[in-house]
């Protein structure tokens, strides 16, 4: 694959991405419209939604034989002492700072575990696994083009947060930053461990931890309130040291070459 078709094809993995969500956001108002707002019924779209990205993301990088760059092909993680921080960090402040748990029963519990692992599957496949390697071999695999797809792929995961839109301005703008940080971090992980499987786990964690605060409540009621710009900022300055970790690990444990000849498409 020639490096010039990349952005053609990062382009038509961001449509299909896109389309793919938008489906799902459509099927859940229909829903809504019909009065069907069952917690599971809703999650259960989603999880759907998040196969069908993993299936069109893992073509991809079968496809463009992205394996290796995409973590996909290593048998051994590396440098797993780096990986205790957005395990405990990121999972603790979603604990610390959620809201009261309510009732709920097994199934609930089991499907919304279900769910946060299709997040991490979906989001760290698609971004991490498609669109940040196809990103560094449109730059040539040099430690400073490894650093800019990291960047760059973690901006486009930050802007993807904005589809919802349910928080106001200041919190949409905060949840940009939020998941752009930790798009830094996560990218910096990949490369640096060379196995993107740790990072699905706990991405899956990071989620349910922050999503377990509204097992059960029905759909068209779990809506986040908008944010005050004082909550927007404390959330951008808590998250501030994933982004600062993440540039530790691009400075400390990136390579300044990544041999790309083996990675690239027959």
């Amino acid at each position: 694959m020639k490096n010039n078709n990349i952005p053609v094809k990062i382009t038509l993995f961001s449509i299909l991405f896109l389309v793919i969500l938008s489906t799902s956001r459509i099927i859940k108002s229909i829903l809504i419209s019909k009065e069907i707002t069952d917690y599971n019924t809703h999650l259960l779209v989603s999880i759907g939604s998040n196969i069908i990205i993993s299936l069109v993301s893992l073509y991809f990088i079968k496809k463009n034989n992205l394996f290796q760059l995409s973590g996909l092909s290593s048998n051994k993680t590396e440098k797993k002492h780096l990986l205790l921080f957005p395990l405990i960090f990121l999972v603790g402040i979603n604990l610390v700072f959620g809201g009261d748990i309510p009732e709920f029963d097994l199934i609930q519990l089991f499907i919304l575990s279900i769910y946060c692992l299709s997040i991490g599957f979906c989001e760290e496949l698609s971004i991490r696994g498609v669109l940040l390697p196809l990103l560094i071999k449109h730059g040539g695999g040099t430690k400073k083009s490894i650093t800019k797809a990291i960047f760059i792929s973690s901006i486009i995961f930050g802007l993807l947060h904005l589809i919802k839109f349910n928080k106001g301005l200041y919190g949409e703008i905060s949840q940009v930053f939020f998941a752009t940080f930790i798009g830094v971090l996560f990218g910096a992980l990949l490369i640096a461990t060379r196995s993107i499987f740790p990072l699905i786990i706990i991405h899956a964690l990071i989620d349910f931890a922050a999503k377990i605060d509204g097992i059960g409540i029905p759909f068209k009621k779990n809506i986040t309130s908008e944010t005050e710009i004082t909550g927007a900022i404390f959330l951008i300055i808590i998250t501030l040291p994933c982004l600062l970790f993440g540039m530790y690990i691009i400075k400390k444990h990136i390579p300044e070459k990544i041999q790309l000849n083996e990675h690239q498409a027959q």
